[in-house]
Order: C-alpha cells, then structure tokens, then sequence
C-alpha cells in the first residue's frame, strides 16, 4: 500500500507563523497544532520577500515539511493582494469580455504575471472571479517551492472547507482578521454567495466601513444563523462589528478544538487557537 502523508497548513498574523498537520490515516484528526515567533512582521516579509530574514520564514518551513515528511502544502494568501469582484455569468461566457474585466480590473500589471480563478456562486447568474498578481505573492509560492504540491488558498475558501469539514448547512458568514483588512463571506445551503474584503488603517474606523459596505453589498444585511470569527484581533472585531450583525445569527470565536470540530492529542495551547483555525482547514485532505 502507498505510504500516506500528510497535509501542512499554513497561515500568518502579525509576527508569527501558524500551522497545522493532519492525521491522514483519521479524518478529523491533527497530529500537530502550532506556531512559531518572529521578532520581524511576517506579512511585510513575505510580501517584501526581503533576504535574511525570508530565509528565516522559509527555513521554519522547511524543517515541518522535513520532520512530518510532508508532500503538500496549503498556504493561506493575503487578501489584500487580491482583487475579489463578482460579475455576470455573461461576461464568464465571453472570452473577450471575460479578458476586457481582467484587464481593467488589474490594470497595469503584465497579463502575464495574472493567474484569474472563477468559482461557482449560489445565485447562478454570477460568477465570482479570484485574480491574483503572481509577483506580489511569490514570496508565499516559495516558502515551500520544493514540496510536491504547495497551493495557494484565499479565505473565502476556507469558508468552502468548513462547508466539507462540518456541513453547517443553511446560511453562515465568516469573518477572517488580518493586521490591515477583514474578509467577510457568506454562504447558503453550502454554497458562495458573496464575499468581500475591508480594508482599514484603524480598526476602531470598521464599523463606518462595515455600513459602507453593507450599502453596496446586500448579501452583508442577509441572515446568517452562524457568523464565525477567526485571525487576529478577532475578539476586537467582534467587539466592534457585532452590533451590526445579524441578531438572530449566533457568533463564535474559533478558538476551541470543540467549536472547530477537530481531534487532536494536545488540548491546550500557548496561542490563541482561533488565529490558527485556517492552517488547522488547510490541512485537511478533502480532495
């Protein structure tokens, strides 16, 4: 029989690296859970892609991948370095329109540098287009160049693994916490239904941006039963944004094995475990 290995799942906040391995002999199940710290900002790192200290960064990679003998990789992206819109399933179904969008959407960067994703959305009119400039995350696509695998996943996907991880089914949102933004999905019936990103230079400035946002964007007013919050300063988003949430819908901070709905031997750590939840959905083998 061939050797199984496992699935690495990597995530960052602020000055440290999280991640997670799976058990792929038990589904639901991780071997290891951790993090490691940086005295540098990881994110300004990757992204600047700067010498000594991304040999570093890289470095920690690699000894995981060597130590769980690991052949894939998945990497949580920056959503900031993305561009996020949807568009008529129309415009999908014309190459030269679908190239028209492409172009003026990421205007000025070299056609040869965009790698552009469609996925499928509930209301099946639209579709929702991931356009990535392969330059500004080649920082990401090295930490682990040398694995067999190593894939790259933006946060309205770890929505999607949640769906084949738990099936919540009816409607959630998820709402992901980085150091200069907040991603904020929607999902019905285990599907996409909308997603977006806020930028900000001062969290205490979201709730403006959050009205600002729901005024252009109607799925953010939706229902959503369960609104899940994970990243950094999640309990200070949730402070901040929960009066403008659904009321009926019931908030939870990821920051329990129980509330991720996965096994693992440890069961406490010196890290707040909701800032780990997307590496701990990138280790998962669902496909």
């Amino acid at each position: 029989m061939e050797q199984q290995h496992p699935s690495l799942g990597l995530c960052f906040f602020g000055n440290q690296l999280f991640y997670a391995v799976n058990e792929p002999s038990e589904t639901g199940k991780l071997a290891r859970i951790g993090s490691f710290d940086f005295n540098i900002d990881v994110t300004e790192t990757l992204l600047g892609h700067s010498g000594q200290h991304f040999r570093g960064i890289r470095q920690t990679v690699q000894q995981l991948k060597e130590e769980y003998e690991i052949k894939k990789v998945r990497i949580l992206s920056f959503p900031s370095q993305e561009c996020w819109t949807t568009v008529p399933k129309i415009v999908y179904d014309n190459a030269d329109e679908r190239e028209k969008h492409i172009n003026i959407l990421m205007s000025g960067v070299d056609r040869k540098e965009v790698h552009p994703t469609w996925h499928n959305l509930s209301n099946q009119d639209f579709k929702f287009l991931l356009l990535r400039n392969n330059e500004a995350v080649k920082g990401l696509q090295d930490l682990a160049s040398d694995a067999s695998k190593t894939e790259l996943v933006s946060d309205f996907e770890i929505g999607l693994r949640w769906v084949q991880h738990a099936n919540p089914g009816g409607s959630f949102m998820t709402i992901c916490c980085f150091h200069d933004c907040i991603s904020v999905c929607s999902f019905i019936l285990g599907k996409l239904r909308g997603a977006t990103y806020i930028t900000y230079d001062e969290i205490q400035d979201l709730p403006y941006l959050w009205l600002q946002h729901t005024q252009e964007l109607n799925w953010m007013r939706g229902l959503h039963e369960e609104i899940y919050v994970y990243g950094q300063y999640a309990y200070r988003v949730i402070e901040i944004l929960q009066p403008f949430w659904d009321e009926a819908g019931t908030v939870t901070k990821m920051d329990t094995l129980d509330k991720v709905k996965v096994d693992a031997d440890e069961q406490t750590y010196g890290f707040n475990l909701e800032q780990a939840f997307p590496a701990m959905m990138l280790a998962m083998d669902y496909d």
